[in-house]
């Protein structure tokens, strides 16, 4: 491994001994013990209350946002008109208005410390630096009595980032300093930009991020400024400028310079008409209608993207606040843990059913927050919800008790080929329904018709005495 201190670009540079992404690393190992681990636990308490608190209010904030966003979107699909883009129509001030058209620049865009150009919407350049980066693993092993074996492992390893990694912070400095980035990136938006006879301003072009960009290869020519500045180490590698040695074998420092560009095309955009310009729609609520995308849509597909979004999002964060309410709920749970894992077995075996317990209390918690939440803003919906499923749990139960019924009644009913007794008295025992009569003997006791009760001047064994 070597060193590189040296805070200027141009200075000795740290090479990685491959050429690839790679680091080092370094272990520390501390002893906690049995009381430590437990006020820490203890404080852990008050922590994952606090998460549980504030996990509730976060259901509730998504779901008002996700049902006031579903109104907007509503509500904007309902008054949108949809107006050509080759004429403001003075009548549609304030309105929201719907429009197809091409969006594009009055003049070209440039990045002025290269001398970059090209015809666009907006022209990013975007700086990469090889430098070190800091990770942290930690793993715990428990003792018998309550202590705890943490073993800390620092890694480092070389990695391209945009963004400069502040290296003074990093546990182990020495052999793992990063220089200064010596330029960054940059972002150039038209000013002239329009959609037709609409004026489309910067939160126009803003609709469209950084997945409606494309890649913007250089080539040769466009290499004079940057070796202008760098000198010989800059040199074009598949259309990105590549400012170092090798770029097969980078070392800490070496440079990669890109461009993407917003390119100009039809586009399809829903807003607020301002005079000859675009911005956003204010609902009833007070929620902002702003829709955007590439290429040509009509107004209900614009608006049905904007419900999936909505709808993803939502989901999104629903799921991020399970997780951090079971957090919450684990770390109110684990003094029980740390008590436990007197004996490491049963500590092991505590921390599966704190996670268990934990899981059941998120969702006793977790559900009746998101129910009260859609209650509280949609007091009607929710009550209409709730009868219906109430009413629906009637006539679950109405069908299960006549399903019930018909069962007792098939189980009482004589099965077919059998014969039952009639206990009645006097000399001649009536059959039900009007059948026909069986003599009764003066015992009392009524024959029981049979096949076996055969004549006996027929072979029979006649009734049996």
């Amino acid at each position: 491994m070597s060193d590189d201190t040296n805070n200027d670009w141009s200075g000795p540079a740290d090479a990685s001994a491959d050429g690839t992404i790679g680091g080092d690393s370094e272990t520390s190992t501390e002893q906690v013990g049995f009381l430590q681990r437990l006020m820490q636990s203890l404080a852990g308490i008050l922590v994952g209350l606090v998460l549980a608190a504030a996990t509730v209010y976060g259901l509730f904030w998504n779901e008002g946002r996700a049902i006031g966003t579903t109104r907007a979107l509503n509500e904007g699909a309902t008054v949108a008109v949809t107006v050509p883009a080759t004429r403001v129509d003075p009548a549609n001030e304030n309105r929201l208005v719907h429009l197809n058209g091409q969006l594009a620049a009055g003049a070209p865009l440039a990045d002025r410390d290269f001398r970059v150009e090209a015809r666009g919407l907006r022209l990013v350049r975007r700086v990469e630096m090889y430098q070190w980066k800091e990770d942290q693993k930690t793993e715990s092993r428990s003792n018998v009595g309550g202590s705890q074996t943490r073993t800390t492992t620092t890694t480092y390893e070389r990695v391209w980032s945009d963004r400069p990694i502040d290296s003074t912070r990093f546990r182990q400095r020495d052999g793992h300093g990063n220089p200064a980035m010596p330029v960054s990136g940059r972002t150039e938006t038209a000013g002239d930009a329009r959609i037709g006879q609409f004026r489309a301003d910067r939160p126009v072009l803003d609709l469209f991020g950084r997945s409606a960009e494309r890649s913007l290869p250089l080539g040769a020519e466009a290499m004079a400024p940057f070796v202008a500045r760098f000198g010989q180490r800059a040199r074009l590698v598949d259309g990105t400028v590549y400012v170092g040695d090798d770029p097969q074998a980078p070392r800490i420092g070496d440079l990669r310079i890109s461009y993407s560009i917003l390119p100009e095309g039809p586009v399809s955009v829903a807003g607020r008409q301002t005079g000859d310009g675009l911005s956003p729609y204010v609902a009833r609520n007070g929620r902002e209608v702003f829709l955007g995308e590439t290429g040509t849509k009509a107004a209900d597909v614009l608006f049905a993207h904007a419900h999936e979004t909505n709808s993803l999002i939502t989901w999104i964060l629903r799921g991020a606040a399970f997780l951090v309410m079971w957090i919450g709920w684990f770390l109110v749970l684990r003094p029980f843990v740390v008590l436990a894992d007197v004996i490491p077995i049963l500590g092991s075996v505590m921390a599966a059913g704190a996670g268990l317990v934990a899981l059941a209390l998120t969702l006793v918690t977790y559900l009746p927050a998101i129910a009260i939440a859609w209650f509280w803003h949609r007091p009607i919906m929710s009550i209409l919800l709730a009868a219906a499923g109430f009413a629906g749990f009637l006539g679950l139960r109405f069908i299960g008790q006549q399903r019930r019924a018909a069962r007792t009644v098939a189980t009482a009913a004589p099965e077919a080929g059998q014969w039952q007794a009639y206990p009645q008295t006097g000399p001649m025992a009536q059959a039900p329904s009007g059948g026909p009569a069986y003599p009764q003997p003066a015992g009392g006791t009524a024959a029981q018709p049979s096949f076996l009760n055969i004549p006996a001047s027929l072979g029979g064994r006649g009734t049996p005495s």
